[in-house]
C-alpha cells in the first residue's frame, strides 16, 4: 500500500498533514503502520482478512468498555473518522486508527517480565468477566478447530493435503482428531466468558518498568476462560526450562485471578486444542492466498510437538498448576 494510499484513509480521520509513516513488528494478518504528525502518535490498522465487520465492531465496543474498566495498563483506543465511525470501508477494506500506547514489545521469552505480564493477564481476563451484555454480538468459539476457518472443515484432510507435503501426516491427524476429542468435554462443562485469544509477548508492552499496554483484540469473543492461560502457557513448551517457565507465569496469573481446579485440570488438553487451532487458522490463509506451506509446516510441526510434549508432561503440568491454587493432588 503507498504512501498516497495511506494519506487519503487517514484524511477521514482528519489528521494533519504532513504524516510520517513506519512499520510496525509483528502481525501477519493486516496492514499496520505507525503514524506521527502534528496532532500525535497513531496507529492505523486495514484489516487484510475481513469480510464482516461484525467481529470488528464487537472488539472496538469491547476496548471501549474495558477503558473504563480500571485496568492498570492500557489497551487500544479506537478513534472516532470525520463521520463518527470508528471502522471505515476504504477500497472494499475495513480501516481503524487508534491512539498509540507508549512502551516497548516484551521480548519472546517474556524475560523479567514474565511474571508482571502473567499479572496483568490475569488482571484483563477478571475485568472482561465482569462485563455486562455487548451491544454487538461476541463472536463465540465451540472447541471445534474445524470451524475455524470456512475453507477447512476436515482436519484430517488438511493434515495430508499434498501441497504441505508433511512426512508425519498420518500422526499428525491423529494429533488434531485427538485434540478436538479431548476438548470436546471442556467446552461443555467449563466456565466461559469473553476472553482475550491472542496473550503473546510482542502484543505486550513494558515502560518504566511495568506493563503499560495489552495490544491487539482481533480474535477476542467467547471461549472457555481457561483458554487465555493456555494460549499464554502455549509457548512455554520448546523451552529448555517448560515446566519452570509454565510454572512462573501460572502462579502470577493465579496470584490475581483463580481458575477452579478443573478447569486447571483440562489445560493439557487446551494446550493440545491451541495447537490445531493455530494449524487449522494457517491451512486456510493458504487455501485463501494469504499464505504459502512454507508458513504451514511449522504449525504442523508444532501441533505434533505439542502433542508429544503434554504426553510426556502433562501430569506435571497439571499438578503444578494445582499447587497454584493451593489444591492438594
Amino acid at each position: 500500500m503507498s504512501a498516497l494510499d495511506l494519506d487519503a484513509i487517514l484524511d477521514l480521520w482528519r489528521l494533519p498533514r504532513p504524516r510520517a509513516y513506519s512499520p510496525t513488528e509483528g502481525g501477519y494478518q493486516n496492514i499496520t503502520r505507525f503514524v506521527s504528525c502534528a496532532a500525535g502518535e497513531y496507529v492505523l490498522r486495514v484489516y487484510t482478512n475481513v469480510a464482516d465487520a461484525g467481529q470488528q465492531r464487537f472488539e472496538h465496543e469491547l476496548l471501549r468498555r474495558l477503558a473504563g474498566a480500571g485496568l492498570s495498563f492500557e489497551v487500544p483506543r479506537p478513534l472516532a473518522s470525520d463521520d463518527g465511525d470508528t471502522l471505515r470501508t476504504v477500497d472494499g477494506r475495513l480501516a481503524a486508527l487508534f491512539a498509540r500506547i507508549g512502551g516497548d514489545p516484551l521480548p519472546k521469552d517474556g524475560g523479567a517480565y514474565l511474571s508482571v505480564a502473567a499479572a496483568a493477564l490475569a488482571e484483563l481476563d477478571a475485568a472482561m468477566g465482569e462485563l455486562p451484555g455487548f451491544d454487538h454480538h461476541p463472536p463465540a468459539f465451540d472447541g471445534d478447530p474445524s470451524r475455524m476457518h470456512p475453507l477447512v472443515t476436515d482436519l484430517e484432510e488438511a493434515a495430508r493435503d499434498e501441497a504441505f507435503r508433511l512426512e508425519r501426516s498420518d500422526d499428525l491427524a491423529d494429533a488434531l482428531i485427538f485434540a478436538t476429542e479431548l476438548a470436546a468435554p471442556a467446552y461443555k462443562s467449563l466456565p466461559q466468558q469473553v476472553t482475550y485469544g491472542d496473550f503473546a509477548f510482542g502484543n505486550t508492552l513494558v515502560r518504566d518498568g511495568r506493563i503499560a499496554g495489552l495490544l491487539d483484540f482481533e480474535h477476542s469473543g467467547i471461549d472457555v476462560r481457561a483458554m487465555d492461560l493456555a494460549v499464554a502457557l502455549y509457548r512455554f513448551p520448546a523451552h529448555a526450562d517448560a515446566l519452570g517457565e509454565c510454572d512462573r507465569f501460572g502462579r502470577a496469573y493465579s496470584a490475581v485471578l483463580r481458575l477452579d481446579p478443573s478447569e486447571l485440570a483440562a489445560v493439557p488438553a487446551l494446550l493440545r486444542l491451541r495447537a490445531a487451532i493455530s494449524f487449522a487458522h494457517w491451512v486456510g490463509r493458504f487455501r485463501a492466498g494469504l499464505a504459502t506451506p512454507d508458513d504451514v509446516r511449522p504449525r504442523a510441526g508444532r501441533a505434533l510437538f505439542t502433542s508429544a510434549w503434554v504426553d510426556a508432561n502433562g501430569e506435571a503440568l497439571v499438578r503444578n498448576a494445582l499447587s497454584w491454587i493451593g489444591e492438594r493432588v
